[in-house]
C-alpha cells in the first residue's frame, strides 16, 4: 500500500509518522508540502523525514507564495523558475494548494486560464512533471445552509467575496483543453463525488488526469448514498483512482505546534479501507478522533483484490512515472 497523500512537518513527530507507516505496512508514502498555518515551509523537513525512513519518500514540493505579488511579466517567469527550483531541490512532482479559495483570498493568485500561468502549465506538461492540485472544497462550503460547524470554524464557508467552485471548475477545464497532456491528479475526488458522470467525462477526456480518494468524510457519505453508480465508476476508473489519506493535515492547518494524532490518522485509514473492502451494509461510528459524525449505515463497495492492488498502489507509480521513481 503506498499512501499518496500525507501531510508532515518536522515538529509532528518522526517517529510518529514512522510508526503510522509501519502499523500499515505502506510500501512507500508521498509528501505533499504546503506551508504551515505560520507560513513555514516544510519541503526541507520532509526531505529529513525522507533520509531515514525505511520505505520509499516521495516529495512534492510547494510554490513561493511570495511569487503572487509580483507584476504579471516578472510572475510569468517566476512561475516556471519555482518549478526549477523544486525539481532541482529533489522533488518528484509539484503541490499545488492555490486553488483552495481561502487560499486564493489570502494571495493575489491568478485565474488559472490566464496567460500568466501559461509558460508553466507547458513546463509541466513537456517535462511530464507530476502534480498535485487542490481544486475547490465540498460543495456545502458555498451554502450556508450545510456548512458544517467545524468547516465554518476552520475559515472554509464561502459567501460571494470567495471565488465560485464552478467558475474554478471552468478554469480548469479551459487548461486542460490547452494542456490536454498534463500529468495531474485532482484530489478528494475533485470535489465530484455527487457529480460521478460530470468525473467520468473528464478522466475520459484528459488520460493524464487522475483522481484520489483522500477524505473530506462527505466523500465517503455520498459514494455510499450511490452505491450501485460508485460501484460501476471505480471498475469502468479502476486504473485512474489513488489512495491517500491526508494524514497529518490538521497538525499543518493547526494555529499551535502539536504532535501527529495516532487515533486520528488510524481513524481515516479506517473510513477509507472499509468502504472500499467491504461488500454491503456495515456500521459507522463515532470514533471522537476523525469520524465523528452520527451513526450511520455505509454500503460498501467490496473491491477486487486487483482493483485493489491497483488504487492502493500501482495507480500511484503510474501517476508519478518512471523518471520521477
Amino acid at each position: 500500500m503506498i499512501d499518496g497523500h500525507i501531510h508532515y512537518i518536522e515538529y509532528m513527530g518522526e517517529s510518529r509518522l514512522n510508526k503510522v507507516i509501519e502499523d500499515n505496512h505502506y510500501e512507500a508514502v508521498a509528501l505533499q508540502c504546503i506551508p504551515s498555518a505560520a507560513g513555514k515551509p516544510v519541503e526541507e523537513d520532509a526531505f529529513r523525514f525522507q533520509k531515514q525512513c525505511k520505505v520509499p519518500v516521495y516529495v512534492f514540493g510547494g510554490l513561493d507564495r511570495s511569487v503572487f505579488c509580483l507584476p504579471p511579466d516578472k510572475l510569468k517567469e517566476a512561475l516556471v523558475n519555482e518549478a526549477v527550483r523544486l525539481m532541482k531541490m529533489g522533488c518528484v512532482g509539484i503541490k499545488m494548494l492555490e486553488g483552495k479559495p481561502n487560499i486564493r483570498k489570502q494571495f493575489p493568485i491568478p485565474d488559472f486560464d490566464k496567460d500568466v500561468w501559461e509558460n508553466y502549465w507547458d513546463y509541466l506538461e513537456s517535462k511530464q512533471i507530476p502534480v498535485c492540485m487542490h481544486v475547490n472544497d465540498p460543495e456545502e462550503f458555498w451554502d450556508e445552509s450545510r456548512v458544517s460547524a467545524y468547516a465554518r470554524e476552520a475559515g472554509w464557508f464561502y459567501d460571494e467575496t470567495y471565488i465560485n467552485n464552478e467558475e474554478q471548475y471552468r478554469q480548469i477545464f479551459a487548461v486542460l483543453n490547452r494542456h490536454p497532456r498534463l500529468r495531474i491528479l485532482f484530489p478528494h475526488f475533485f470535489f465530484f463525488s455527487e457529480q460521478l458522470e460530470r468525473l467520468g467525462a473528464m478522466l475520459d477526456t484528459y488520460p493524464n488526469v487522475y483522481i484520489d480518494i483522500t477524505p473530506g468524510s462527505e466523500l465517503y457519505y455520498n459514494l455510499s448514498e450511490q452505491q450501485k453508480a460508485a460501484s460501476i465508476f471505480f471498475e469502468k476508473y479502476q486504473n485512474r483512482i489513488c489512495f491517500g489519506t491526508d494524514i497529518g493535515t490538521r497538525v499543518i492547518v493547526a494555529k499551535e505546534e502539536q504532535e501527529l494524532s495516532m487515533e486520528e490518522s488510524a481513524s481515516r485509514i479506517r473510513l477509507i479501507t472499509e468502504f472500499l473492502e467491504n461488500k454491503g451494509d456495515y456500521p459507522l461510528r463515532p470514533d471522537g478522533h476523525y469520524i465523528t459524525a452520527k451513526d450511520r449505515t455505509m454500503h460498501g463497495l467490496g473491491l477486487s483484490e486487483h482493483t485493489l492492488e491497483l488504487i492502493y498502489k500501482k495507480n500511484f507509480l503510474n501517476f508519478i512515472g518512471k523518471v520521477s521513481r
